[in-house]
Parts: C-alpha cells; structure tokens; sequence
C-alpha cells in the first residue's frame, strides 16, 4: 500500500536473526538485545528476531524491559495496570476478562482494579501503580475530568497510558505530551444513530418511544443521544414520549420507566436504553406493569443480555465488543511504550461494534461467551508482528471535528498541530487499518 509522504510508518524490518540493541543511561527499563546500537534519541526494544521471521525497530523511545521477537513480546512477568469502574456491572466485567486475557498473553502480570465510579479513587489508584513500578497502565475513567490528571502524570513518570471512553471535550493526546498513547472510543453518535433506526424500524416506523439515557454529561451519553436524534428525524411517525437519566444501571432505570408508564398509561411502543443495563431496567418495568411485546435496544452486548435476546424479552444490542475494547488499548499502550511510533492520527481512533439480534445472537454466545476468548492478542502488536498485524476488530482514525461537533469550541480553539499536520493522510490511515482487518469472528 502506498503512502504519502507525510505518514512515517514504524514498521522497519530487518530479515534473518539480527538483534537491535538498547542504549541509554536515562531509560527506566531496558531489554534483551545485542549487536546494532540503536540511536541516540531513545533506548530501543530488544528486538531479536527469529531466523525465520523479521524484526521490529522501534523509532520512540522505549520505557519496558520486554523481549520482542518476530510474532512475540514477553513482558516477562511486568506489572500491567487496568483501571476501570466496577465488576458489579457486566460491561465491566467482561471489559476486566479481554484485559486479564490480554496481559498474560504478553506474560505481563495483570493488575485490575475498580473505582465504584469514584473518581478521587482511580485518581489515588492510578498514582499508587506508577509508584509500584508499573509502565502500562490502561483505564475507562468514570469522569472525563479525571483524564489530564493521569495523562500528565503519565507524561511526567514516563508511562504509557492508554484511554477509553471518557475524554473532555475538545482534547486530546496531544495536549498533555508523550505519556498518553491513545484514546479510543467507539463512535457513539453512529451506534446511536444506527440502534434507533433498528429500533424503529421493528416498531414499524410508528408509535411512541421512550429514550432512556446514561449519566448526563459523560461522553458516550451525550453522544448517543445525539445519534438518537438524528435518526429520530427521519421518522415523522415516531414520537419521543420522555426522555429521562437511566443512569447506567437497571434500578434507576426501573423505577424511571415505571413513572413514566404511570404518566403515559402504559402507551409506549418502543424503548431505546442508553445501555444494556438501562434497557433490562425498562424490561422489569414493562414486565410488572404486564406489559408485554415492546421492542427494547441496549448498548454494550452483556452475556445476561444475549439470553434475553434469545428468550425474545429483548430486542437487540449493539456490542462494542468490551473484551476485545480492553485487550486492544492494552496492546496500544504496551506498543507506545514498546516505542512503535506510526501516524500521529493513530493517537485518537474510533473502534467498531455491531447490533446483535436474534439473527446473530448464537453466533455472538459461542464465538465470546465460551470458555475463552477467540483473540490473538500478539497479533494485534505491531512490535510482535510489524507486517502482518491484525486489529481483530473495526478501527478507524477519530476526526476531531466530528466527535465534537455537538460541543462548541473553546474560545480561540485550534486544532493540535500535530494532528491537523497529519489530516490529510487519513485516508490512507483508515485504509491501513482496513487492509490489515483479516479476521472477523463474526462472519
């Protein structure tokens, strides 16, 4: 695939058994290398390739002390830190298991914690890793706020930290320097937009709906709203009949529905939960009031609500895949601190997901719900394979401007110039990661 000449790609290959070696008194943590010198600017990986195989060269600086062989990081037993909410909640729970998966795939030793959506905790929680050691930290925040925080920590401790979800408006990577790898989060205006077109095209484009959503002001809720609206739009006969904060777990979402099939004599035929979780919150409403055939959507494809989809209590949801979410932000801060340097727009990405329904619903149990996960987590690594890597999943470069664009820009706000510098290679950004997407477990 050809290039512009703008997009410096990391991956350098050298064929046979030749060894990159690590150099320099300032680096936390070196590797097992020898032969070559690396340069001057930072430390290298160990990079000994197999007879067989190619080598990876890093161009960053390299903060781990990992053997990196072709097809193989070890981290030979480093601490890997993820900081996320909670167990008690089934996206996070399946969020922990692609993490932990993940990690010790790397031979890391993996390190979960949760915070209870208390954000002075993960605060306390993030401090308490980088004083234990710990290079790779990756993390859902419960607030947006907490972000600069730990990414200039990062910066400042010379970790890696990689972040999903949460991010304050109009910032990004680059505001807080090399500590934080990247940000990912699925596209939430277009999961919205593309579940309330489902949802309302199972209520036959007609009928009175109700949209309950999340945490008012997190980034996923505004946007998902968002999504909803515009799809709203395009459907005359479609009535939003309330709209109320479910607060991402069934309870409250219970007791709102519930009042709102007080206020609405129960006239509701359709429901479009900002979550799983908000959306079985519906679902026991409806089912007490004996209400019964109302198509529901969620977000997140929790286990506990594919069984619902099955029993047909359930309509659909769309999975972000969370274990897979997990494992791949793993991989991009242990790659950052591997040294893999590619394009800056790499930095910020949008991952996929699809709505499961009936149709897809075994499929999505026996490929993800099993035993164990169907990953190649090395795979995934540009350190392990700079060739042939494969994200294992739908990712695409974020664009600034239109995950914003509900947010009005700060006074004098411009766009980093890092990444405006970087713009127009997007389309062979989003090519790359296209073209290096060859296995779909869902197809």
């Amino acid at each position: 695939m050809k290039h512009s000449k703008s997009y410096v790609s990391a991956v350098v290959l050298t064929v046979g058994a030749m060894a990159l070696a690590a150099c320099s008194s300032g680096s936390s943590g070196t590797a097992s290398t020898s032969a070559a010198p690396a340069t001057s600017e930072a430390p290298a990986a160990s990079a000994a390739a197999s007879a067989a195989g190619a080598a990876y060269t890093p161009t960053g600086p390299v903060l781990v002390d990992a053997d990196v062989t072709a097809g193989k990081v070890d981290l030979k037993g480093q601490k890997v830190v993820a900081l996320f909410t909670s167990l008690n909640n089934d996206y996070y729970a399946g969020w922990a298991r692609g993490a932990e998966a993940a990690v010790k795939a790397f031979n890391g030793e993996y390190v979960g914690q949760v915070n209870e959506g208390d954000a002075a905790t993960q605060i306390s929680q993030f401090e308490q890793a980088i004083d234990q050691g710990a290079k790779i930290i990756f993390i859902t925040a419960p607030d947006p706020a907490n972000i600069p925080t730990m990414a200039k920590l990062a910066t400042e401790k010379g970790v890696c930290l990689a972040n999903t979800w949460e991010e304050p408006p109009w910032t990004s990577p680059f505001d807080y320097g090399d500590g934080y790898a990247a940000y990912l989060t699925n596209s939430s205006v277009a999961a919205g937009y593309d579940v309330a077109k489902a949802l309302f095209d199972k209520m036959g484009g007609k009928g009175n709906v109700v949209h309950l959503t999340g945490h008012p002001g997190s980034t996923p809720d505004t946007q998902r709203t968002e999504g909803f609206d515009l799809a709203l739009k395009e459907y005359p006969d479609i009535k939003l009949v309330a709209r109320e904060a479910g607060e991402w777990n069934r309870d409250d979402a219970r007791k709102v529905m519930a009042g709102i099939l007080s206020k609405t004599d129960g006239d509701v035929q359709g429901v479009f939960g900002q979550n799983d979780d908000v959306g079985v919150g519906a679902m026991n409403a409806l089912q007490e009031a004996g209400i019964t055939g109302v198509p529901i959507t969620g977000i997140d494809g929790n286990a506990g609500t594919m069984d619902l989809i099955k029993a047909g209590t359930y309509y659909g949801a769309f999975t972000t895949f969370p274990f897979w979410n997990s494992g791949f932000s793993m991989v991009q801060a242990m790659d950052w601190c591997l040294g893999v340097r590619t394009s800056p727009l790499n930095r910020q990405l949008w991952t996929g997901g699809q709505l499961i329904t009936a149709d897809t619903v075994d499929k999505y149990q026996a490929t993800f719900l099993g035993d164990s996960l169907p990953y190649d987590w090395q795979l995934m690594s540009r350190a392990a394979h700079p060739t042939d890597w494969d994200p294992q999943g739908g990712v695409s470069a974020l664009e600034m401007d239109k995950m914003w664009s509900s947010v009005p820009q700060p006074d004098g706000y411009t766009l980093p110039k890092e990444y405006s510098d970087a713009l127009p290679d997007l389309p062979v950004v989003n090519a790359e990661w296209a073209d290096h997407w060859k296995i779909n477990y869902m197809q």
